[in-house]
């Protein structure tokens, strides 16, 4: 495994449309949340749609089949009712999956995967990414809720009065949290799903919103 490669996966700087999302904090936002509530809501968010995502994310970087990675694309589905989530995943797993299949060309499995799914959800497609990088399923995980938290992180500084480097200090708190779930993540297989049904709403609100800055 190449250091490098689990950077440029981590990296916002990938072309995978992620600067585009704000885990749901817009809504949030919207709603009356101030500085001092972001840190709360990256943590529920780690803790329920975090921690499903690396669970299948980890999952999937242990696929070696496409059928596997299909099943998986299922599971996570069922776990996802609000559809303007689903979409904006399945937005998120395509730009990952396109600049991927630049990298690796040759690897059958993520060029499948890629013509054929239909739902491509991020978490996913991060794992089946991570394959190819030769990430630990571990490696996975771990990329997968460093990513939910940087999101958030990151649209909370264009969102409100807040200076980056407090944001960037919410990711040093949560480090040994996100590494904590992250091994739970992936030890523990497949997850029950995990209630959100405010997040859910503000989704469905949201994606009827034509005064917003993200997608989600």
């Amino acid at each position: 495994m190449s250091p490098v490669l689990e950077l440029l996966l981590a990296d916002s700087r990938t072309p995978s449309g992620g600067y585009a999302h704000s885990g749901g904090l817009e809504a949030a936002v919207g709603e009356g949340l101030a500085v001092s509530g972001v840190p709360a809501f990256v943590q529920a968010r780690l803790l329920t749609v975090g921690r499903v995502e690396a669970a299948i994310a980890a999952l999937a970087a242990e696929a070696a089949t496409l059928d596997a990675l299909l099943d998986l694309d299922q599971e996570l589905a069922a776990r996802t009712p609000a559809e303007p989530l689903r979409r904006a995943s399945r937005q998120l797993g395509l730009g990952l999956l396109r600049t991927a299949c630049s990298w690796w060309p040759e690897d059958r499995l993520l060029a499948s995967y890629h013509t054929t799914s239909v739902l491509t959800p991020r978490p996913v497609a991060l794992g089946a990414v991570a394959r190819c990088a030769g990430l630990s399923a571990l490696d996975a995980a771990r990329l997968c809720l460093y990513d939910d938290a940087a999101t958030v992180a990151a649209a909370a500084v264009k969102l409100l009065p807040l200076d980056a480097a407090q944001a960037s200090g919410w990711l040093v708190a949560l480090a040994e949290q996100i590494e904590e779930l992250a091994g739970a993540a992936a030890a523990g297989g497949l997850p029950p799903g995990a209630a959100t049904p405010l997040l859910d709403r503000r989704a469905m609100l949201h994606d009827a919103s034509r005064r917003r800055l993200f997608v989600s």
